[in-house]
């Protein structure tokens, strides 16, 4: 773990990320010791720094620190995961934020064994009772106020589960609990807006991208989970790459009607 560009593994208690979750993260997938998404994970850094009047990160140093664990923990071969949190540090009274630098915080782990399974083989998806709260400032952006997230997870654990879909207060699908979420109808691509509260996934715009590549229409829409129930295929994105859904609310989906161009441009990014 790096910390402001030192190794360590504590940050100081007065740390506005500890205090009041003032601060912003990244979890970006190195393959062989290159993040493919490495630009877009900066322009959402970026972007989610100047919304909160973060200092602005130097991505070049970032890049080195990344490598420099990776290269510490002799992990430059095979498939890794690098997370980058920025916080305000330990400027400012209370609420009111103050001027000075970030503290910035490194570290890496394996890929998740699970999350390479469950990208072979599907998992089922539970329905959340737990709802986002809607009209966030920061609809889209990936900041440290995670709690919404943690309660989900801990109804999606309760319930036997390893993944939930989750709704916003008015009940319409935004974001599955760590990834985005896409559904197939009519030949069309469609995934829910994020104007008014999720995280706009880097996976997510690099599918849109791809879908619109291959000439698929891709829409953007405000729907309830009924929707689902007439999807030809439902699948989940986040960084580390694609899940299709088996099942949902009872209903059985078809794996293989995921998009296999789309399947195969994602994994090709990530081999």
């Amino acid at each position: 773990m790096l910390i402001n560009g030192r190794s360590g593994d504590s940050v100081a208690v007065l740390d506005r990320g500890l205090q009041y979750g003032d601060g912003v993260f990244e979890t970006i997938a190195f393959i062989q010791g290159k993040a493919p998404l490495w630009d877009r994970h900066m322009a959402r850094l970026t972007a989610a720094c100047r919304a909160l009047a973060l200092p602005r990160q130097d991505v070049g140093r970032l890049a080195v620190e990344a490598r420099q664990l990776l290269y510490s923990d002799d992990a430059l071969c095979g498939r890794h995961v690098v997370k980058i949190i920025i916080t305000r540090g330990e400027h400012g009274s209370a609420y009111f934020p103050g001027q000075g630098d970030a503290t910035r915080i490194l570290y890496t782990r394996n890929w998740p064994q699970r999350r390479q399974q469950a990208g072979c083989e599907g998992i089922v998806l539970h329905r959340c009772q737990t709802r986002l709260a809607t009209g966030s400032p920061l609809a889209g952006l990936k900041t440290l106020n995670r709690l919404e997230q943690v309660i989900a997870a801990a109804e999606i654990r309760q319930a036997g589960f390893h993944e939930g879909l989750l709704c916003d207060a008015d009940g319409f699908m935004v974001e599955a609990l760590m990834s985005n979420l896409f559904w197939l109808k009519q030949g069309g691509l469609y995934t829910p807006v994020l104007d008014r509260c999720g995280v706009s996934g880097v996976m997510r715009a690099e599918v849109i991208e791809q879908a619109k590549h291959f000439g698929m229409r891709v829409h953007e829409v405000r729907k309830t989970p009924e929707t689902l129930k007439s999807a030809q295929a439902v699948f989940l994105s986040n960084a580390l790459g694609l899940t299709a859904v088996t099942e949902f609310s009872g209903r059985h989906m078809d794996v293989n009607a995921v998009p296999l161009k789309i399947r195969n441009a994602i994994q090709q990014l990530l081999s």
